[in-house]
């Protein structure tokens, strides 16, 4: 019998479908500029399908848009499962209700990850442009801490917004039981893109948010909290923020999320716009071992070129470059072209 290719991580998009519109969304195709397609289940079903008999997928992680749009959605992790992969569910919980998690519980999904981007109820509804979201969001949030609490994950978006009130919106997960944060500064990318003069940190703003969520986490000893999107360190120096773990974004596919949309797309991560090509033409493995796509990860920004903290940063989120400036080979937004 044929091997198949390993990978550890994909971000799985069901959908680019969303009943929100985030202002930070990092969504390439949500920079308005096309009408958004509904969601199209029997695609999304049929490529998860190819992908799993391509590949052997450690982890998938159900995202979109919006993945409980898919009303498949537990047949889909229920045949991820069957077929060895732990699955993650990553939703703005808006929709997220008691027998969906219950659901998930019993199909042993490991983890599910709500955004909680404010204590101020204005804020997080301003930011995601729906009304109502935040009240649902805390709700979904406390019954997932109560189905299962190891797989409660928050995640918090730090904008311009809502940096200031970070360590009350910390406060607040932490009430909530959630034991799990993500702490993602503002990324460059899809509707974010069309707020940046609004949405953007200057360093002195990030540096302050960084050094409140330091802070909490000292006296917050219970609770693990992870910066998820990786900023240059020659501007956010993580040394000095021992209590946050974090993490820096490999070009090398065996150590990274890989990206699959729903049409079979596969993408560097799920904030790359970049095709690099698609399941129903090319077995996955084929296309992550494609020498061309090797070497496009490879180039070293000339900015970054010599620097003694290359290794610990690589550049920041050069995904965010491909969508900012069309190149991978320019290090992250933040330290401008």
């Amino acid at each position: 019998m044929k091997c198949r290719f390993q990978i550890g991580n994909i971000v799985y998009e069901l959908t680019g479908a969303c009943n929100q519109c985030c202002r930070f969304c990092y969504n390439y195709w949500r920079d308005g500029s096309n009408p958004i397609a509904p969601p199209d289940p029997d695609t999304a079903r049929r490529t998860l399908r190819k992908l799993l008999f391509q590949a052997a997928v450690g982890t998938l992680s159900f995202s979109g848009g919006e993945p409980m749009l898919l009303k498949n959605i537990h047949d889909m992790a229920m045949f991820a499962r069957l077929r060895g992969s732990q699955v993650n569910i990553l939703t703005n919980g808006t929709l997220l209700g008691e027998d969906a998690v219950a659901n998930f519980v019993s199909l042993g999904v490991g983890a599910i990850q709500i955004p909680l981007i404010s204590a101020d109820s204005g804020i997080h509804d301003y930011l995601t442009s729906l009304p109502g979201s935040w009240e649902k969001a805390r709700a979904a949030l406390s019954r997932v801490v109560k189905a299962m609490p190891q797989g409660a994950y928050a995640v918090l978006v730090i904008t311009k917004v809502n940096a200031p009130g970070v360590t009350a919106t910390l406060q607040m997960i932490r009430e909530l039981g959630v034991r799990n944060v993500m702490v993602n500064r503002f990324n460059i990318g899809g509707m974010g893109i069309r707020n940046l003069d609004e949405l953007s940190l200057d360093l002195t703003t990030l540096k302050q948010a960084f050094a409140d969520v330091e802070a909490f986490a000292v006296t917050a000893g219970d609770m693990h909290i992870v910066s998820g999107v990786c900023t240059p360190a020659c501007l956010l120096d993580q040394a000095e923020y021992p209590h946050i773990a974090s993490s820096w974004c490999s070009t090398d596919f065996s150590r990274r999320p890989v990206a699959v949309s729903w049409t079979g797309d596969v993408r560097f991560c799920n904030h790359s716009p970049h095709v690099l090509g698609n399941i129903h033409e090319r077995p996955i493995g084929e296309i992550l071992s494609d020498p061309a796509v090797t070497a496009r990860y490879a180039v070293i920004p000339e900015k970054c070129s010599g620097c003694n903290r290359l290794s610990k940063c690589n550049g920041g989120c050069r995904a965010a470059s491909e969508q900012l400036y069309g190149t991978f080979s320019l290090p992250d937004p933040l330290l401008g072209e």
